[in-house]
């Protein structure tokens, strides 16, 4: 049996609250964006597991969290099926066991269904196996994003410009993963009206991204998904263009938009900013909410690769792949996280070497619906996405037999050539909410086992 002691939100918010942050992170943040965390209630943790009786084939147990009173609000009314004020727990169970046999969902499968009220496994099969989590990975980068920078937390990328050469303007990168060429824009025009202004009518560009080292791939990527599938991890990126040098290629969006405000670039390279420099014009990004939730919804790789480094900076550790994975680590532990199994190779679950445990995903998945500076952005409308409404899970239950469940799941997708991974919440026609993660590996036909793990998670609702 595993261990059940969690971490408290109070000690959560004391690790984090000693972080520090390098100054060239360009990161802003409200002086306490903990707050809601460390006086917020995750409820009552049950003393010991509460299995449902009977249930040989869990091998799992997990805490009861009464998440409706702990976070505030349920996920909002189910409006697949008929409601009903009937408890279809133990009728759901019998339909789970059938649905999520190894004949239906293949022998590399680990999965979970937790009543989230009483926190009763209902149906688990080999949950403690870590598994290939595809882009389920999300969930932890969105976590650990939010934990080490903030809700509010926003990035700065800058042009600066030094008196002892003020024929040089420097592009600081920021890392921010929504930058566009409209911001470029607005700064160009600002910049050249500064430069004119010192009587000056041509300028040599250098494009600084040292906030992030030189990019390298992520252990278990394959060569061929760089750039297509995620772009080099860069400091520098406009209009999530997927090229091979993000920070030149936007270094030269730049230069074209100086000339359009009248000032001519007259070379563009890469370089690092003096630090007598300052800022003559300057964007924000959306709030790291914002970002995280564009991630989530979209299954966004670069955001996610973006966010996985970020947060690392944000605690004082590089901005380098073990850098993010420590810090994942030291994130997860003070939040009292299963991590059991748990490999962190990237923030996009591209590796083919991570790994995730159905535990810790459930587990995960509590521990941000019970927290509400948390389940309010990840379970945001344009956060996790919705069955057949939204994001990644638009497209999906909108026939039989799953399409009753449109609108009650709320759950993270994941694929790659052989994995389907679905990881989530759903309100039930009884009017209670389950968690759930489903990982399955060694599939043969990704449309299928889709139809099988939209089936299972709306089975948890009770609609059929």
């Amino acid at each position: 049996m595993r261990s059940l002691v969690a971490a408290s939100t109070a000690t959560l918010a004391l690790a984090l609250s000693t972080a520090t942050s390098p100054a060239s992170a360009g990161i802003t943040r409200d002086p306490q964006p903990w707050e809601s965390v460390a006086t917020g209630h995750r409820g009552a943790l049950a003393a010991r597991p509460v299995p449902i009786s009977g249930d040989s084939d869990t091998g799992a147990w997990t805490r009861g969290v009464p998440l409706v009173t702990s976070a505030g609000s349920a996920l909002g009314p189910a409006t697949g099926a008929q409601r009903t004020s009937a408890d279809l727990t133990w009728s759901i169970r019998a339909s789970l066991f059938s649905r999520g046999s190894t004949s239906q969902l293949g022998s590399s499968v680990s999965g979970q269904v937790v009543d989230a009220a009483t926190g009763r496994v209902l149906w688990a099969r080999n949950p403690a196996t870590a598994r290939v989590p595809a882009s389920n990975q999300k969930v932890v980068t969105a976590f650990v994003a939010l934990a080490s920078m903030g809700v509010s937390a926003r990035l700065t990328t800058s042009v600066l410009q030094a008196p002892t050469n003020p024929a040089l303007v420097h592009l600081r990168g920021a890392g921010d993963p929504a930058l566009s060429s409209a911001q470029l824009r607005s700064m160009a025009r600002s910049v050249a009206s500064r430069v004119t202004s010192q009587g000056m009518s041509a300028v040599s560009v250098v494009v600084d991204d040292s906030l992030f080292p030189a990019p390298t791939n992520a252990p278990g990527w394959k060569p061929e998904w760089v750039p297509g599938t995620v772009a080099p991890v860069r400091a520098l990126v406009v209009d999530q263009a997927n090229v091979s040098d993000t920070s030149m290629h936007a270094g030269q969006v730049f230069a074209t938009e100086l000339k359009a405000a009248g000032v001519t670039a007259t070379s563009v390279a890469r370089g690092v900013t003096p630090a007598d420099a300052s800022a003559i014009a300057s964007v924000t990004s959306p709030t790291v909410g914002q970002l995280v939730q564009t991630m989530l919804n979209a299954s966004h790789n670069d955001y996610a690769e973006a966010l996985h480094r970020l947060s690392a900076l944000r605690r004082g550790l590089p901005a380098t792949w073990e850098g993010a994975r420590t810090n994942s680590a030291q994130v997860l532990a003070a939040a009292g996280v299963d991590r059991a199994g748990m490999v962190v190779n990237d923030g996009s679950g591209l590796s083919r070497t991570g790994r995730m445990t159905a535990l810790t995903a459930v587990d995960l998945i509590a521990t941000i619906r019970a927290t509400p500076a948390l389940n309010s952005v990840v379970f945001a409308g344009s956060g996790m996405p919705t069955s057949g409404v939204s994001g990644t899970l638009a497209g999906r239950y909108d026939t039989a037999p799953t399409m009753c469940a449109r609108g009650d799941i709320r759950a993270k997708t994941g694929t790659l050539a052989d994995v389907v991974a679905l990881s989530g919440v759903s309100t039930g026609v009884d009017g209670r909410e389950r968690l759930f993660s489903v990982l399955v590996n060694g599939v043969t036909s990704t449309n299928a086992a889709r139809d099988d793990v939209d089936a299972l998670a709306a089975t948890s609702t009770g609609c059929y």
